[in-house]
């Protein structure tokens, strides 16, 4: 009995040693301060040893005949070297010398004040020193199911001191800092946190942009973050089938860099909307029906895709329009709904798909798109040529009043059922495809205020279905094209501001369709053809700005429907004709800046309609005709610098709705009529330059006072007298 007491004695001094060993060596490893328990433990731990040290290096958990382990090192310790370092110091029972050792402080200082200021070989034993310690704590909790945390140990033995449980208690509102922030490395620990707070500060608002930014105001990324492995086998199944249909080259598809290979890329790996590409059973067999659908519907949802990043992805802006991208907005869409995400192409911002279930109803879907309206979308870089090469089926490309630039490829030629092409308002340089005769359902061409140059291809004749081709403001040279003849459909023919060379074509006059010819500011020449006479439709006719000669064709006569003739800043000459008097609807007459002589013709009075007529810098001659007064519509009359003789003919007075009156530099004599003051819409009246004399008379006066003239000249310094006038020459 007194044999299992002892027993029973010894075995419970032993658990308590270990367990306050175990906490003394917890608290070196989590880098605590030395709590008191370990000095009363030091203190006393010569007189308590509870075996010898032969015991000790004796062997490592043997089971004795007893049932109780022979002393040995603690669990914990597991490796031959671990169980040396603890041998050779539990000889001393853990001694104030070897506490310091294990807990990394001086051999000089009490144990509660740290040390880690006597050099790297202090810092090094103590890291170290923990090393061990930690690996051996571990290994206790896999082999012993003991778990250590800075909240505690646990394990299967019940029979553990209560003292230790309430000393691990404790623990569990302690923070265990990091090394570096124990008293000596302060600064360096709080150095440390600034950087990283730092880093956290910047980067944050970075990744909440790319994730949650869907106003357009950045250019987005909805599949940011998403790090799926890429489908190779679909990736190349894919990539196979655009090759076998043209719809992009191979080497964009291997560049990783290019708009094509990341548009595949998302297709395969990112788009949540699984678009099936249809298997083939034979290599020599043809798709039917829904598979061919389906297949259309992957190229066209890949074209989109490379257009996307071909005009949002920096990078590759850049590169192709050469220059640097300063703002990122600068690349957002002003509307890019739907774009990139798992809907329908159907529903995507400006895409329009042909009817499939019902007319007019927008689906999610994705199926053959009729339409594709981008319109003054703030769009920028190149047009990729898969936009021309996936799109068979396309009516309508409108993405005019963008930043586009580069070229137009020869590509464009595939769309073959395009009606309106819209590329008007942006930057597009080089020439036009020579080939872009092969879309013969074009019925709108506008590639006006771009930078196009060289010549009109020939094979615009080929576009008989044309009604409208606007080219102007561009730097389109040579001739226009005789194959123009072709185009029996055509409306309005917009070719001003080019650099255009030649004669006009007579063979427009073959186009009886015509309503609006503008073929001003080139450097046409020669005369105006007489077969213009001919457009019995036409109602605008721009010829002016070019170097024209000869005499104005009388056949212009018979343009009755014309509503606008501007033929000034040519080198007309010869007399003004009659016959224009015949055009009853005629609102705009701009003769101005040529070299026409003669008289104002006196059938001119016939012109109700007109309201305004430019004949200035001139050579015409003689009297302004009474019938003037029969030009009630009148509001601009510029007769300036011409050789007008006589008296200004009171008849203008009659012009009841003249609001400009420009008379100079002529050779008129007289006073000015009193008949002026009834004008009460007058602005501006110039009468100077002349043979004038008298006075400007009162009733003209009173209009600067009472009414809306503003600008009011003559020659009131010597020859006549003016106390109301603006300007005195």
């Amino acid at each position: 009995m007194l044999d299992s007491f002892e027993k029973e004695s010894k075995l419970h001094s032993r658990r308590a040693a270990r367990a306050r060993q175990m906490k003394l060596m917890e608290e070196a490893a989590a880098g605590l301060p030395l709590s008191d328990e370990a000095d009363q433990y030091s203190a006393n731990s010569s007189s308590n040893n509870l075996a010898s040290s032969d015991n000790i290096a004796a062997g490592r958990f043997v089971i004795d005949d007893d049932g109780d382990e022979d002393e040995g090192p603690p669990s914990i310790f597991t490796d031959a070297a671990s169980s040396n370092l603890w041998t050779s110091r539990t000889g001393q029972d853990l001694d104030m010398q070897e506490l310091n050792f294990v807990l990394g402080t001086n051999n000089g200082d009490s144990p509660k004040k740290k040390s880690f200021t006597s050099g790297w070989a202090s810092r090094k034993d103590h890291e170290e020193s923990r090393k061990l310690i930690m690996m051996a704590s571990h290994r206790l909790s896999s082999e012993n199911n003991v778990n250590f945390s800075p909240f505690g140990i646990g394990g299967r033995d019940d029979d553990d001191d209560i003292d230790n449980n309430n000393y691990y208690q404790q623990q569990k509102h302690r923070i265990i800092l990091p090394l570096c922030c124990l008293e000596n490395l302060k600064f360096i620990c709080a150095l440390s946190l600034l950087i990283v707070a730092l880093v956290a500060i910047i980067v944050t608002p970075s990744v909440l942009v790319n994730q949650n930014n869907t106003d357009g105001k950045v250019p987005w990324t909805p599949w940011a973050g998403k790090t799926k492995p890429l489908d190779t086998e679909r990736f190349n199944r894919i990539k196979d089938r655009l090759l076998e249909h043209r719809i992009s080259h191979a080497s964009a598809l291997e560049d990783p860099a290019s708009p094509q290979y990341k548009a595949l890329v998302w297709l395969v790996r990112d788009d949540e909307r699984h678009v099936g590409l249809p298997q083939i059973d034979d290599e020599g067999s043809k798709m039917t029906g829904d598979n061919v659908d389906d297949e259309i519907a992957v190229f066209q949802r890949y074209a989109l895709a490379v257009f996307w990043f071909q005009t949002t992805d920096v990078e590759i802006v850049e590169e192709s329009l050469g220059r640097t991208v300063e703002n990122l907005q600068d690349l957002a869409w002003n509307n890019a709904d739907g774009w990139m995400t798992s809907k329908g192409l159907c529903l995507w911002y400006g895409v329009t798909c042909h009817p499939h279930h019902s007319y007019g109803v927008k689906y999610d879907e994705d199926f053959h798109v009729a339409m594709f309206n981008l319109t003054s979308n703030n769009i920028h870089g190149v047009l990729p040529n898969e936009l021309f090469t996936a799109f068979l089926k396309m009516t309508v490309l409108d993405l005019h009043q963008n930043e586009l630039a580069g070229t137009i490829g020869r590509e464009l030629a595939n769309m073959v059922e395009l009606e309106d092409l819209f590329l008007n308002g942006n930057a597009f340089e080089g020439r036009l495809p020579d080939n872009i005769g092969d879309l013969r359902n074009l019925q709108n061409l506008n590639v006006h205020d771009n930078r196009f140059d060289g010549p009109i291809p020939e094979s615009i004749g080929e576009l008989e279905k044309l009604r409208e081709l606007g080219m102007f403001n561009n730097e389109f040279s040579g001739r226009i094209p005789l194959s123009i003849r072709k185009l029996k459909g055509l409306i309005a023919l917009y070719l001003e501001s080019n650099q255009l060379t030649g004669n006009i074509p007579p063979v427009i006059g073959q186009l009886t369709a015509l309503e609006d010819i503008r073929l001003r500011n080139n450097t046409l020449n020669g005369p105006i053809p007489t077969e213009l006479g001919d457009l019995k439709q036409l109602r605008t006719l721009y010829l002016d700005t070019n170097n024209l000669s000869g005499l104005i064709p009388t056949e212009l006569g018979n343009l009755y429907k014309l509503d606008d003739l501007q033929m000034h800043d040519n080198a007309l000459i010869g007399k003004l004709p009659v016959e224009l008097a015949f055009l009853n609807g005629l609102t705009t007459l701009y003769i101005d800046g040529n070299g026409l002589t003669g008289s104002f013709p006196e059938e001119f009075g016939e012109m109700h309609a007109l309201e305004e007529l430019y004949i200035s810098s001139n050579e015409l001659t003689g009297e302004l005709p009474a019938t003037i007064r029969g030009m009630k519509s009148l509001k601009y009359f510029r007769g300036s610098d011409n050789q007008f003789v006589g008296k200004i003919p009171t008849d203008i007075g009659k012009l009841l709705k003249l609001e400009y009156l420009m008379l100079d530099s002529n050779q008129f004599t007289g006073a000015p009529p009193t008949e002026l003051g009834e004008l009460k819409e007058l602005k501006a009246v110039h009468l100077h330059d002349n043979n004038l004399s008298g006075e400007v008379p009162d009733e003209l006066c009173d209009l600067r006072n009472s009414f809306f003239l503003s600008d009011l000249q003559a020659d009131c310094e010597d020859d006549i007298v003016c106390e109301c006038c603006t300007t005195c020459h």
